[in-house]
């Protein structure tokens, strides 16, 4: 569970360095007047070599146990040897020269501009040693790399604005040229989601049965609520503004920086899990997940068969999800405060995987399977 906690502030000082660099060279004419401590951006800078230590030291002590040295020349092996260490090194060094250069005397905008680049560097490095690059080379990588610049984008501009604006004025031109970013950034973040799933997961449906998959159900059903409050966000609600010109958004903006920091933690989580690339060897060292147990009555076996076949209770179950998502927009339009409107959408959320649990069934042969790999030459295809 430390590996995970440290993996979701990873992500979340990635969005505030970048979200904190793009915003100091937009006009400030074209934003809300911030009011951002200059310590939260050091802050969060020091953080990234801390929080992303953890995984090296595990590598560290694991390393040991099989070496007749001490712990210390065990993680300066993995420093000098091994590429989760040599990362390490240089998210280090890159966390260093942006606080040498918050320290300067220099123009916002040039330290930030530099600032924006050392944190794409970070990502660079994070992504060059992850599940995705490991498994999928080049093509892997290159997905991770953009999902990550993408969400921190889109999370980072959308943490600092809705937390540390101080003033109402100039939302109608911050949402106009956020928006089209933020619709960027979704689209990018779709498709590198969808190669990312593919290449990690032998099957969608069959990886349900591990604690990773289940994780990566909970992700793919928040995204849905977000792309809600995105819409409301940025399209919506600056209907709403213009009828109302004392109506301020940043509440809503809130609401759906929450459901995003959610979406963080789940991916924290992924990341201390073993990918589904190989579900009944996983099986062999560990148990189906408790939530696969538990909402659901099928023994798995070691080679899961599962497939998705809706009966009357499982239907029920999606359509009021549906009426939940629908709901969302509905307590938009009638002014309830943005806290409902997320526990709604909570409830949405169970509906759905309720839904989708009380669907399974085991089958002769996994159908999404033969799917998973068909869709991830074309993804391949696309990226290289």
């Amino acid at each position: 569970m430390i590996y995970a906690f440290s993996n979701s502030i990873l992500y979340i000082c990635f969005a505030i360095i970048i979200g904190a660099s793009i915003l100091s060279i937009i006009p400030k004419d074209h934003r809300p007047e911030l009011q951002l401590p200059k310590t939260l951006i050091k802050g969060s800078t020091l953080l990234v070599p801390i929080v992303s230590l953890v995984p090296v030291l595990e590598l560290a002590g694991g390393i040991n146990v099989y070496r007749d040295e001490s712990f210390m020349a065990s993680l300066m092996y993995v420093w000098l040897h091994l590429e989760t260490g040599k990362a390490w090194l240089v998210l280090a060094l890159l966390s260093l020269l942006f606080i040498v250069l918050l320290s300067l005397k220099v123009r916002q905008s040039v330290i930030f501009g530099a600032g924006l680049m050392i944190a794409l560097g970070m990502i660079v490095t994070q992504g060059v040693v992850g599940h995705s690059a490991n498994m999928g080379s080049f093509p892997g990588a290159a997905a991770h790399i953009f999902h990550l610049v993408s969400v921190s984008s889109w999370a980072g501009v959308l943490l600092i604005v809705s937390w540390f604006s101080v003033s109402d004025r100039h939302w109608k031109e911050f949402i106009d040229w956020f928006t089209f970013l933020a619709l960027g950034c979704i689209v990018i973040l779709t498709f590198t989601g969808l190669f990312m799933t593919f290449l990690l997961n032998e099957n969608l449906v069959d990886s349900w049965v591990l604690t990773y998959g289940q994780a990566l159900l909970l992700k793919h059903l928040l995204y849905v609520p977000l792309l809600l409050f995105a819409c409301i966000n940025g399209f919506l609600i600056k209907q709403k503004m213009r009828h109302n010109h004392s109506f301020s958004p940043r509440s809503w903006w809130r609401a759906e920086s929450l459901i995003l920091i959610s979406i963080f933690t789940v991916t924290g989580f992924l990341t201390e899990k073993e990918p589904a690339h190989n579900i009944s060897q996983t099986l062999r060292g560990e148990e189906p997940s408790i939530l696969f147990r538990t909402f659901t009555s099928i023994s798995a076996g070691a080679e899961p068969h599962l497939v998705i076949q809706p009966s009357v209770i499982s239907l029920l179950f999606l359509a009021v999800g549906g009426v939940f998502l629908f709901l969302i927009f509905y307590a938009f339009q009638q002014n309830s405060s943005p806290a409902a409107a997320l526990s709604i959408a909570g409830l949405a959320i169970i509906s759905v995987y309720f839904g989708l649990m009380s669907a399974l069934s085991i089958g002769e042969e996994a159908t999404l399977g033969v799917w998973n790999y068909e869709a991830l030459d074309i993804l391949t295809k696309i990226v290289a």
